[in-house]
C-alpha cells in the first residue's frame, strides 16, 4: 500500500462516516441548524462533515455525541487494515521489546528506584521474558531511549556514566 492508497483509504472512511453521521440527524429529526447549535459546528464545517470533507476528527466527534453516534471501526465500514509501510523484522522485535519492557519493567513498578540498562536486562532475563543472547544492552537501551521521547521513562540520575531510568509520574 503507497500513500495514495492510504489517503483514498481515510477519504473513504470520512465519507462513510459523514454519510451515517447524516443519517443518524434524519432519524432523530434534527435539522443543520439543530446540529449547528448543539456541536458548536459552523454551518459549512457540518456540510463538510455530512461529505466527508472535513479534515479534523474533532468536526466528526463533534458532530456525532450531538446525534449521540458511536464512532464506528475502520473494519466495521471493512477498510483493509494495511499500514502505508511494513515494519521490518528487526523493527517487529524492538516493537515485542517495547511491549515487555511496558509491561514487566514499567508497569510493575520495577523503575521505582531507577534503575540501569544492565538492571533492566537481567530483570527480563529473570522473568524469562528474553534469553541472555537474544536481546543485547544496546536494544533495551534504544527502547529507554524511545520511551524516553515518548514521555514514559526519563534519567532519574546517574551510577557513574550509566544512566538510571524512572517511570514519569
Amino acid at each position: 500500500m503507497n500513500i495514495e492508497d492510504n489517503n483514498a483509504t481515510a477519504t473513504l472512511y470520512r465519507k462513510k462516516l459523514g454519510e451515517t453521521l447524516k443519517i443518524k440527524r434524519e432519524e432523530k429529526g434534527y435539522s443543520i441548524s439543530d446540529i449547528i447549535y448543539m456541536s458548536g459546528l459552523s454551518k459549512s464545517t457540518v456540510h463538510k462533515v455530512e461529505s466527508g470533507d472535513a479534515k479534523t476528527i474533532d468536526s466528526y466527534i463533534n458532530y456525532a455525541v450531538s446525534v449521540e453516534y458511536q464512532f464506528a471501526t475502520l473494519a466495521d465500514f471493512k477498510i483493509k487494515l494495511i499500514p502505508i509501510r511494513i515494519l521490518s523484522p528487526e523493527l517487529r522485535e524492538r516493537s515485542k521489546l517495547t511491549q515487555k519492557i511496558r509491561q514487566y519493567i514499567i508497569q510493575n513498578n520495577f523503575l521505582a528506584n531507577g534503575k540501569t540498562v544492565a538492571q533492566i536486562h537481567d530483570e527480563l532475563i529473570r522473568l524469562k521474558q528474553i534469553s541472555a543472547t537474544q536481546v543485547s544492552s544496546t536494544g533495551i537501551s534504544g527502547v529507554m531511549r524511545n520511551l524516553s521521547s515518548d514521555n514514559i521513562v526519563k534519567v532519574g540520575g546517574k551510577d557513574g556514566r550509566k544512566n538510571l531510568y524512572v517511570r514519569v509520574e
